[in-house]
């Protein structure tokens, strides 16, 4: 067993909190029951498993115990302290077992061949909007996701929990040019909508027909105003006046829904 916070391993785990570090090696870390088996049932390619005592004391805990040792023989295994897994762990009270994953690549082939609404977001900067909005993609069948340079790495490790496993399903790409992403959607003919509180085409008349990408704004600041003009169209969600905007999480979901409602009527 691992006692000791100053293992090397341990510290390189560590790091994973930070995006440089995701980033520089391609790796990420998960942590919780839940989200675990997720990965594992989804097919990621898993690299190392941390795990500790309290995992045995948890619900379904000695079973994906079990389940991992057969399925991940030769990833590496960590048997730690609850200790040192509170010291990796990035929620407040942590379940007994981490595992370390690879990133996923996604092209924009991956999107093309799904049917369903592209969700492009645009400097978004709360993990939990991000995680949220991938959840709800998934659940409304959205095609997937186009992050734009300066939207928060979708592997921080909140952003991760919130998606509960829609991450490891949905396709995505990030780092995105906003321009160049508008001229490739245009290129394989989406129909590309911006979002905007005012002066825009009620979401309910809006028509989802063909292939359609839909673009949201960061947190308070919304789409710069060049984006929000270089659509095809701008959609505003009806709402009371006394109420100025909606969060780009729960907006995301009511246009992926309403998306969602057109192509499921037009095929009964």
């Amino acid at each position: 067993m691992i006692t000791s916070k100053s293992n090397p391993k341990i510290k390189d785990i560590r790091l994973l909190k930070q995006a440089k570090y995701r980033q520089a090696r391609g790796e990420y870390f998960i942590e919780g029951v839940r989200l675990v088996e997720e990965a594992f049932a989804s097919a990621q390619t898993i690299r190392q498993i941390v795990y500790s005592p309290r995992l045995e004391n948890i619900p379904r805990g000695a079973s994906l115990l079990s389940l991992a040792r057969k399925k991940y023989p030769s990833v590496e295994w960590f048997y730690v302290s609850d200790e040192v897994l509170d010291h990796l762990s990035d929620t407040q009270t942590h379940q007994g077992i981490l595992a370390v994953l690879e990133k996923r690549e996604h092209v924009w082939e991956d999107l093309r061949k799904r049917e369903g609404l592209v969700l492009l977001l645009v400097e978004l900067q709360d993990p939990g909007n991000l995680g949220t909005i991938f959840r709800v993609a998934e659940a409304g069948r959205a095609a997937g996701l186009v992050l734009t340079r300066g939207t928060l790495d979708p592997y921080n490790p909140k952003a991760v929990r919130a998606s509960m496993g829609s991450l490891f399903r949905l396709p995505f790409l990030m780092n995105q040019d906003p321009g160049e992403a508008l001229q490739t959607l245009r290129s394989l003919e989406y129909r590309i909508f911006s979002t905007s509180v005012e002066a825009g085409t009620s979401l309910w008349e809006a028509d989802f027909s063909r292939p359609a990408a839909v673009l949201f704004g960061q947190e308070g600041a919304g789409l710069p105003a060049e984006l929000v003009q270089g659509g095809d169209g701008i959609l505003t969600i009806p709402m009371n006046p006394a109420v100025n905007s909606l969060n780009v999480a729960v907006s995301a979901g009511l246009v992926v829904y309403e998306a969602y409602r057109q192509n499921t009527a037009r095929k009964l």
